[in-house]
């Protein structure tokens, strides 16, 4: 129970800050992650197989890249209706050179998440030393003093 705070740092490790760097359509082999720009007519033809419209831009992996057609696997959203676990759900899209206006490999950029672990570490620092600052005695040397006597006042007395 004493860790139950710090469940937070395995998931700090997982995160890291990602770039895009332009790569040609023939340099993106099979399991890479890319971003594609596409046209307006290929995100008109390809809007049913994602369901949804205006998608200029998918992000996906790289499942197939032969003959001059490269096939993404991209989300498509989440299966309704489910109790227990989510089931993402993927599909995947065939794209001519022709259709791509960009593709992009996703790369970890390593300055920019050990600057972002260094933030997280250095806030995590200061909120602990805050907290170890406000249990500190307020003003040392100083002992507590006896509490004021109870003096009672007598409203009535009975004699007998």
């Amino acid at each position: 129970m004493l860790n139950k705070g710090f469940h937070f740092l395995p998931m700090a490790a997982l995160v890291g800050c990602y770039s895009y760097q332009p790569i040609a359509m023939s340099a993106a082999p099979a399991g890479t992650e890319v971003r594609a720009r596409i046209t307006g007519a290929a995100s008109d033809r390809v809007a049913p197989l994602i369901g949804s419209f205006d998608n200029r831009v998918l992000d996906g992996n790289v499942v197939e890249n032969s003959s001059g057609v490269i096939t993404l696997e991209v989300p498509t959203g989440g299966l309704p209706n489910v109790s227990e676990t989510v089931i993402r759900l993927r599909t995947r899209v065939p794209l001519m050179p022709a259709d791509l206006v960009a593709l992009e490999r996703r790369k970890l950029d390593v300055g920019r998440t050990v600057l972002l672990g260094g933030a997280v570490a250095a806030a995590v620092s200061a909120g602990v030393a805050l907290a170890i600052r406000s249990g500190e005695d307020p003003q040392p040397g100083k002992t507590p003093t006896d509490p004021p006597p109870i003096n009672r006042i007598p409203i009535w007395r009975f004699h007998f």
